[in-house]
């Protein structure tokens, strides 16, 4: 039994529902790519962060290493 030879006045339906699927299927991957390349920005700044801490943390400690500078940075 094939539908098309059956009922042919459905046939502009049943392309409407094939068209809202797909704008569904390409709406529901639009959100799945926004959210991946946010989780990505959101990882990158985290490990820039990181990167800029250890940097600070090197920095303070080759002074605490120099005697001449450590006298001039304020102690915690």
């Amino acid at each position: 039994m094939d539908a098309r030879t059956h009922y042919p006045e459905f046939l502009s339906v049943e392309e409407h529902i094939r068209r809202a699927q797909l704008q569904r299927s390409a709406h529901i991957a639009h959100l799945i790519a926004v959210g991946v390349d946010r989780l990505a920005s959101a990882l990158a700044q985290a490990g820039r962060a990181m990167g800029d801490g250890l940097a600070a943390e090197r920095e303070r400690r080759a002074i605490e290493a120099d005697a001449f500078l450590r006298r001039a940075v304020a102690h915690r």
